[in-house]
């Protein structure tokens, strides 16, 4: 304040140094003192409103004015104190509700997936409109042929899930188990933090059973042991050998939280019998767009192939077809517009709110 001050009185001083110097010319050439003086305030023009000028060229004219508003709004405010009662928790209200809402938005609709080039993972579904049947999995030997005869994705992998035992290490205890074909890892782009992911021999059969641990399982239930790599654990009474350890914050997002450990499908006892049936529609398959691949092209592709397994295997695929949509549209579903909905609604709240605290 005091330096804004000193800068006024500096400019007020260079005026009146202007205007004296002008008045003494004038004079010079005839002019009596006053007539002098009123010429040069004349050509200088509206000192007040040069003053205004420097005024407003000021750097810190928005904390004037802001403090000026602020003082009146406290004035106004302590007047009407139940009027501020009411508009502050109008206002509350308000911008709370807002808040919530849009941080649901914001981590369901507006978020990525945290997988990289999240805008090329696809999932692919099997519907039948005859029956009813709208975004159900493949059988895994429609699931090959997507594989071997595709041109439009880098990867397919596919996974389910149900419980197993783990035994052998302590007490006896039941964990979520993610059983999926070995590719499913590198189509997310997602490494271990110790160890390894699934080589694909080992999604063949004959192959040794291996298994995946969450870092939390190996930390919450096997004490972090540093020397669980290449060690064994018993899941149904079968041994798995330990190959790597995921990190914590990973999860499919197909499935629901609190997977544990992850196998390949073929080591599992339930599904891995499934594989050899063509008919069924249990398998979750998910796809990496190979670069420049638009979903457009890859439905091409897959009614293609899905046409001539139809024609092959009509028992089981009569009727059916294929769906491809991105993963982050399916994984919404019927959820965006309700949540658009919920947003504009309380949007429209705090907008009632400025309104009435005006």
């Amino acid at each position: 304040m005091f330096w804004r001050r000193r800068k006024q009185d500096d400019f007020n001083a260079e005026v009146e140094a202007h205007l004296e110097l002008e008045v003494e010319r004038l004079e010079e050439q005839g002019m009596s003192h006053e007539e002098a003086r009123a010429a040069a305030r004349r050509a200088f023009g509206n000192v007040t409103r040069a003053e205004e000028r420097f005024y407003e060229a000021s750097r810190f004219i928005w904390w004037d004015h802001l403090r000026q508003d602020v003082r009146y709004g406290l004035r106004q405010l302590r007047r009407n104190p139940g009027f501020t009662v009411v508009a502050v928790l109008t206002l509350a209200l308000g911008i709370g509700a807002n808040t919530a809402i849009f941080s649901v938005v914001n981590a369901v609709l507006l978020r990525p997936l945290p997988y990289p080039a999240p805008d090329r993972l696809v999932r692919l579904v099997e519907e039948n409109k005859e029956q009813g049947i709208t975004n159900n999995g493949s059988s895994y030997v429609n699931f090959e042929e997507w594989r071997k005869a595709n041109r439009v994705f880098s990867e397919l992998a596919g996974v389910q899930q149900h419980e197993l035992t783990v035994t052998g290490r302590g007490e006896p205890t039941t964990v979520r188990t993610v059983v999926v074909t070995p590719g499913l890892f590198p189509l997310l782009g997602v490494k271990p933090v110790a160890g390894r992911v699934f080589l694909p021999e080992e999604g063949e059969r004959g192959a040794a059973p291996v298994v995946l641990l969450s870092e939390s399982f190996w930390r919450n239930r096997l004490g972090g042991d540093p020397g669980i790599l290449g060690s064994s654990i018993s899941l149904d009474k079968r041994p798995f050998t330990v190959v790597g350890i995921m990190p914590a914050g990973f999860h499919f997002p197909l499935l629901e939280r609190g997977e544990n450990i992850w196998i390949p499908l073929v080591q599992d006892t339930l599904f891995g019998s499934w594989m050899t049936k063509p008919g069924g529609h249990w398998l979750g398959v998910v796809g990496r767009l190979k670069k420049g691949v638009s979903i457009e092209q890859a439905q091409t592709e897959m009614d293609a192939i899905n046409a001539r397994l139809v024609r092959e295997f009509p028992s089981q695929n009569a009727g059916w077809r294929v769906r491809v949509t991105p993963l982050h549209r399916n994984l919404v579903g019927n959820v965006r517009p309700a949540l658009l909905i919920l947003l504009g609604a309380v949007s429209l709240v705090l907008l009632i709110a400025c309104v009435i605290s005006r």
